[in-house]
């Protein structure tokens, strides 16, 4: 008989690939405009001063997820286990590092870039281990990993600990902090299952992509202060569709919660409701902020910029490709394509 733990992992890939299949659901949804299509498994460099493209560079396959930080920008590569380091002045690829593990998410701060995941092609474990690993930044290599119990998959570093998502044990969706010197992890109790976070020094928050909701835990004391709605019960009753949030960052004094339908949210730190709802296009798949702007990438092959102090969209940029992942930091937007 194969072990339920085993039915979970073949479960949580086949959530992965639905993932996937949204994406291309979305991208198909959207024309990119005629000449756009430059190729894939690249990663678009914007200049924030002018919100233009000004270099593409090759990674390597499905270039997923992207972090900017410590002096450019880190590139996952899905198709290959890969963790690419891209310089933020020359924009060349100036390290490449094979994962032990299959990783699910980056994270930057906590000394170093973090990446989570179960290790390649373990199935003697539990559903609920994972690995934490930190590249030290100045050699490219791995200097810190833990085992985890909590199946770590989504990750964020703020306030001096990771917070993560993942399964826990006993088969439920659970958040948790880890001691990013140590190791040493607790349960965290946000009420809901978050899959997108975002964190600073001050709080770490949770998203539920299909609960249309937000947690906010202080970083000081690991609780729950705030929780928010992202749909009022009158908007439900009327007939209104919850905004089904795809991504979320933090910056310019908001947190900003990219959705499936085309819309940017802008929501108080403090939870204290919604400042604003900002259509930016048809379809948002992933949102960054940095380089004083936030800058939310599109299913049409574009990525729009959104002034964080008049909540104004500007003019679409087109990358040429469906972007899958887009952070802003070191002088760049960096934008993975596949």
């Amino acid at each position: 008989m194969v072990p339920r733990w085993v039915l979970g992992v073949v479960a949580a890939a086949v959530a992965v690939a639905a993932i996937d299949v949204v994406v291309f659901v979305v991208a198909s949804n959207s024309t990119p405009a005629v000449g756009a299509r430059t190729g894939s498994d690249v990663v678009a460099v914007i200049d924030p001063t002018t919100s233009r493209v000004v270099d593409r560079v090759h990674v390597g396959r499905t270039p997923t997820i992207v972090a900017a930080g410590y002096g450019g920008a880190w590139v996952l590569n899905k198709g290959e286990g890969t963790l690419m380091h891209l310089d933020a002045q020359s924009h060349h690829v100036v390290g490449t590092l094979r994962l032990d593990v299959t990783a699910t998410d980056l994270a930057i701060g906590a000394g170093g870039v973090w990446f989570a995941g179960r290790p390649r092609g373990d199935v003697a474990h539990p559903l609920e281990y994972a690995k934490l690993e930190r590249i030290d930044p100045a050699t490219g290599h791995v200097d810190r990993e833990f085992d985890t119990r909590t199946g770590a998959s989504v990750l964020a570093a703020g306030g001096h600990a990771l917070w993560s998502t993942g399964m826990m044990p006993g088969h439920v969706r659970g958040a948790a902090r880890s001691d990013p010197a140590t190791g040493a992890m607790r349960k965290v109790n946000i009420e809901i299952y978050g899959d997108l976070i975002a964190a600073d020094e001050n709080a770490a928050y949770w998203v539920g992509s299909i609960a249309s909701r937000v947690a906010r835990v202080s970083t000081r004391t690991g609780l729950l202060t705030s929780s928010l709605p992202l749909a009022t019960d009158a908007s439900l009753a009327a007939g209104h569709v919850p905004p089904n949030p795809t991504d979320v960052a933090l910056g310019g004094g908001a947190l900003w919660i990219s959705a499936v339908d085309g819309s940017l949210i802008r929501v108080d730190p403090n939870l204290r409701g919604i400042v604003a709802s900002i259509p930016v296009c048809g379809n948002a798949l992933a949102v960054a902020y940095g380089e004083g702007a936030v800058w939310v990438a599109c299913g049409n092959a574009t990525v729009v910029r959104v002034d964080p102090k008049t909540d104004q969209a500007g003019a679409p940029i087109h990358v040429g490709a469906l972007p899958r992942g887009i952070a802003a930091g070191d002088g760049a937007v960096w934008v993975t394509l596949n």
